[in-house]
């Protein structure tokens, strides 16, 4: 045996503080057993708070006390803190340190009581994040006016207001009058994306029966179904569905929902939409004969800016904002909203109501 050869033990210290993520076992009797540079450097902890053997929570008062974990008594933080570590339970968090920077941290049980702390530094991400959202609102807003101007001046032009137009020249206008729209949707879209993550956008509760809210819906949404030669489905319970919702974001919800369920239908196929009170709450169902959508897409389905390219056959690509604003009117309705999808067969959307947001059952 070489005994010039390093320990194992320091062999893995050596290899953990080349890593740019934070790393700190602890063992089962909740003391410290190894760390790497790079989990003092993102805390910016003194290297002999982490003696090998020193408690665990010797480390957790520190970061306590200097504002770690935010606003509250040290004491009663790092008491929370502790009751976790000694739970053993995986878990994973994101917090703002005291340093200014965003640290991701995750709780990994292991062998033998032993217990992983990972440390990642998200701070660069979430602010280019930030920026990016801030962007995108400031541009918005910059943008709404002169749209409504256009829009509204094309209107005019289209309504004959101003003389009449020759026919190439109404053609023209007709277009521009279209993307004028596509571009204030965008805008809109945009506007209420960042209001909703923001928890600026303001909601109105009231008892409301659905499926007169699912009928107005269906209404707005038929003249565009026939177009396509799309039939629309009804189906409704045998009593009222009363819920508590805001009227307004949840017909933008459903719309969404119909007008997408139209626009990948085959010609000629028929969507239905369902409602059905179940003992814990009401579930609404949108149901098409489309293509249906890839496992790739579906994973990404209610993320900003999602799409797939299924519109362009009928040049209806869309903002890929629809269902991130659906998702998160649902979630501020206290309810969910998912998909079951097969490629070639259809999609079935449901949206689930819970009676603890307001509904009120009627058994």
């Amino acid at each position: 045996m070489n005994k010039n050869a390093p320990d194992f033990p320091s062999l893995v210290k050596a290899a953990l503080d080349h890593l740019d993520e934070g790393f700190m076992l602890v063992d089962g009797d909740d003391r410290i057993s190894l760390w790497n540079q790079a989990f003092l450097e993102m805390l910016d902890l003194p290297p002999a708070l982490l003696e090998e053997g020193a408690s665990i929570m010797r480390f957790v008062r520190m970061l306590a006390d200097r504002g770690d974990y935010g606003p509250g008594d040290p004491a009663v933080l790092a008491e929370q803190i502790g009751a976790g570590i000694r739970s053993r339970e995986p878990a994973r968090g994101e917090r703002q340190m005291a340093n200014g920077r965003i640290i991701a941290a995750q709780w990994i049980p292991m062998a033998d009581g032993h217990f992983l702390f990972r440390l990642t530094n998200v701070t660069a991400e979430r602010t280019a994040s930030r920026f990016k959202d801030e962007l995108i609102a400031t541009v918005s807003h910059e943008l709404r006016t002169p749209l409504t101007v256009i829009s509204g001046a094309l209107s005019l032009l289209r309504a004959g207001v101003g003389g009449q137009t020759e026919t190439g020249a109404t053609e023209l206008i007709d277009v521009a009058h279209k993307n004028s729209e596509r571009l204030t949707r965008l805008v809109n879209d945009l506007l209420d994306i960042d209001k909703l993550q923001s928890g600026t956008l303001d909601f109105t509760f009231e008892p409301l029966d659905i499926g007169s809210l699912l009928a107005a819906s269906l209404e707005q949404i038929q003249p565009y179904a026939e177009e396509l030669g799309i039939a629309i489905d009804l189906e409704l319970a045998d009593r009222p569905a009363i819920a508590e919702v805001d009227r307004s974001r949840l017909l933008q919800v459903m719309n969404n929902l119909l007008s997408n369920a139209v626009k990948f239908s085959v010609s000629g196929s028929r969507v239905r939409v369902q409602l059905k009170p179940n003992a814990s709450g009401v579930r609404i169902s949108v149901i098409d004969e489309g293509r249906g959508m890839s496992p790739e897409f579906r994973r990404r389905l209610f993320t900003r800016f999602a799409q797939e390219n299924r519109a362009s056959e009928r040049g209806q690509a869309g903002t890929g904002l629809g269902l991130a604003i659906c998702k998160n009117i649902i979630d501020r309705h206290n309810g969910q909203i998912h998909v079951d999808t097969q490629e070639g067969v259809g999609s079935i959307f449901h949206v689930d109501l819970p009676y603890n947001q307001g509904a009120i059952s009627l058994e």
